[in-house]
């Protein structure tokens, strides 16, 4: 028996994870959930879909579907995937896990109360770029990590400007850039580096102009005991192709990632260029990370494995995003330890 996937939600990145789930050989049979008839028509004519329903709930009430898999905005995160879960489903959910804190430990709870697994795709873990480096600080070759950047230049302008879409919003987003892409990066700090001491923010609103819109641009330090990690995100760089820079020094050498190249890894030891060979595809590397995040969860529900990467790594990215919305506002360096959901 196949896994029988439930999807909610068919925008760009819904379209993304179809690509995915059609490709993966556990999938037996796909529903879809899409309120805009136009774009529900649009997927019928692309993939071969079971059942599509117009309100997601329908597709809660069907029989049948094992895994339900929600590409919603952020603040509807939190209803469709406790829905989901009291409805007996396993539940895959793009990122952020949610908008606040109090609603990510409910959803964790839900997950445990109904006994079924929760999978929040941060999907920029499964970039065998970014795999490299955590591979290069575990074996310690560029020696004790003192610096590191990690930066996204791109711009989400049109969809910003436009009032009534929800990208960027306070209330439906959790925040602007920070809140959204913003995610992967504090992410891959985490999962490279620990969990930090405090966080220093300054954000600005420079470019995007509807009020009801939060930052286009943030500015974080993560800081550790031995080292200090800067966070950079804009929304704001409409003049280049989208760009993403990770780059970290060591005491005895230094490794940086551009995704955007072809030869996207550079790893210095002791003053001398190494050499790195890694997949990778300057085209496609977003799409290529989404799927691989979505078949490390397919390969996990059919073979009854566990997940690389818990609820509560998600929720740990979210506490330190909130943090550091609370320090700009605040304007002070705020410690972690202990840190008020």
């Amino acid at each position: 028996m196949g896994i029988h996937i439930g999807l909610i939600g068919s925008g760009m990145v819904g379209k993304v994870h179809l690509d995915a789930l059609v490709e993966h050989p556990a999938v037996s049979a796909i529903s879809l959930a899409e309120a805009d008839p136009a774009r529900a028509a649009d997927m019928q004519k692309l993939f071969r879909l079971k059942s599509v329903y117009s309100d997601y709930r329908q597709l809660l009430d069907a029989d049948g579907i094992d895994v339900v898999d929600i590409c919603l905005p952020h603040d509807l995160h939190f209803p469709a995937v406790v829905q989901a879960l009291q409805a007996g489903k396993h539940v895959i959910l793009e990122k952020p896990i949610s908008n606040t804190l109090a609603e990510a430990d409910e959803m964790i709870a839900a997950a445990e109360t109904a006994k079924k697994r929760l999978y929040v795709c941060l999907n920029e873990r499964f970039m065998p770029v970014h795999q490299q480096v955590k591979q290069v600080l575990q074996d310690n070759l560029i020696g004790q990590v003192v610096m590191a950047n990690l930066t996204i230049a791109g711009s989400e302008l049109d969809r910003m400007n436009i009032p009534e879409h929800w990208k960027g919003t306070y209330g439906r987003a959790g925040g602007g850039a920070l809140a959204d892409s913003g995610t992967h990066v504090v992410d891959l700090a985490l999962d490279w580096f620990g969990f930090p001491a405090a966080v220093q923010c300054s954000v600005g609103r420079f470019v995007v102009q509807p009020v009801n819109k939060a930052e286009d641009t943030a500015s974080l330090v993560l800081k550790y005991p031995d080292k200090l990690v800067n966070i950079q995100v804009t929304y704001a760089a409409a003049g280049q192709p989208w760009s993403e820079r990770r780059s970290v020094w060591g005491k005895d050498g230094s490794i940086e990632v551009y995704v955007d190249s072809p030869t996207p890894i550079q790893l210095w030891q002791k003053g001398h260029r190494v050499p790195v060979n890694v997949v990778h595809n300057p085209e496609t590397w977003w799409q290529d990370s989404v799927k691989a995040a979505l078949k490390h969860a397919l390969d996990g529900f059919a073979n009854e494995e566990p997940f690389c990467v818990t609820p509560q790594n998600a929720r740990e990215a979210l506490m330190v995003i909130r943090s550091a919305y609370a320090s700009a506002e605040k304007g002070q360096t705020l410690l972690l330890s202990g840190y008020p959901n």
